[in-house]
């Protein structure tokens, strides 16, 4: 009997990874998906998954009213989750019938209450923790996972219980979980890029990565954090000049910052970077970042040795930085000082964006 897998993806690289995590260990199972309106475009996304998904059904889940609840309502749900867990579910989450395993990445109430929702249906069922990027590898992850904090506890005490990892680089993990991890290989087969082209419509992307300079916007404005990356690459386009820059807009902000300060950005934030770094070749293109992992996935996930800028050491205001993922982001570039680059001061960043803009043009 085919085994059946329930899989949530809150961002569109989860469902890169989580596609991977099907095609390597349940080819042969019945995998349903659950599409979160935690990210941009999430309906949009949700409508081309149910025409292209294989595997089987396609479901839409409002997870953010979980976010917006009062404490008492949650302590209240958790009670449910202890008296009535399938009660409790189907409040949130409209999936039918019995899983043998659930693959999800947030560590979140939602996961929570599916993990005590689906185990009342079955008691054997596995719950299996796949990667979100950098946090997934840093003790911001590995913290939650493994907290004694009792309002933690409370609330997460069956995700904490997580039966098995998957990521791309193991090796790198910055915590020890209790639990096998198993690797995921960077080379995607061609029906499973094939697959991911369909559900994210890539034929008909927009936008064009094609400048010598490209600049990854982090999330931090969704947090209400200002940590001066506009003026940052300001000072940049000084250097290279503002025609030569590209800015990929972070899925989540709200506003688009770079384009009210004049520079190209991209149109779509719908489908994953990752995806768009399988379809392309970025060998005549410089990455700048302030600290996000999105320069450094081609390499360390796909193997492309695509060179990068980080600025995290040029922020006006570094306590505003998450330190936790630039360690474990520092400690995947110091293995290869020829690809990634921090410098310390203005004049070693101007020096290197000139050897650059000489190489890049060669």
């Amino acid at each position: 009997m085919r085994k059946r897998v329930l899989v949530i993806c809150c961002t569109p690289y989860q469902l890169l990874v989580a596609v991977q995590v099907l095609a390597t260990y349940y080819p042969d199972a019945q995998a349903d998906l659950l599409i979160s309106d935690q990210m941009n475009g999430a309906r949009s996304l949700w409508e081309s998954a149910q025409k292209a998904w294989p595997y089987g059904d396609v479901l839409f889940v409002e997870e953010k009213r979980l976010n917006r609840l009062a404490w008492g309502k949650t302590v209240g749900n958790i009670c449910q989750g202890l008296l009535a867990p399938e009660k409790l579910l189907q409040r949130f989450v409209p999936v039918q019938g019995r899983y043998d395993v659930f693959l999800f990445s947030n560590i979140s109430l939602l996961n929570q209450y599916l993990i005590l929702g689906l185990r009342r249906r079955n008691p054997q069922l596995v719950w299996q923790l796949f990667e979100d990027g950098a946090e997934t590898y840093s003790p911001l992850v590995g913290n939650l996972v493994q907290s004694s904090s009792w309002k933690v506890k409370l609330q997460l005490y069956q995700v904490q219980k997580v039966q098995a990892l998957y990521l791309f680089h193991p090796e790198t993990l910055d915590w020890t979980p209790a639990c096998p991890v198993y690797k995921l290989s960077p080379t995607y087969a061609p029906e499973t890029l094939a697959l991911l082209n369909a559900i994210f419509s890539y034929d008909r992307l927009p936008d064009r990565y094609d400048q010598p300079f490209l600049f990854f916007e982090e999330s931090y404005p969704c947090d209400q954090v200002d940590i001066g990356d506009v003026a940052l690459v300001d000072r940049i386009a000084g250097l290279v000049g503002k025609e030569n820059i590209f800015v990929k807009t972070h899925p989540r902000n709200p506003e688009n910052r770079f384009q009210q300060a004049g520079y190209a950005t991209n149109a779509s934030t719908a489908v994953p970077w990752e995806l768009i770094v399988l379809n392309h070749s970025f060998s005549h293109t410089l990455f700048i970042t302030v600290g996000s992992s999105a320069a450094t996935n081609p390499y360390w996930v796909f193997g492309k040795p695509v060179r990068a800028l980080f600025l995290c050491d040029l922020v006006e205001h570094p306590e505003r930085l998450r330190h936790k993922v630039l360690v474990q982001t520092r400690k995947l570039c110091a293995a290869r000082p020829d690809l990634f680059f921090f410098p310390q001061t203005w004049e070693e960043c101007a020096a290197f964006l000139a050897q650059q803009r000489k190489e890049l043009s060669a």
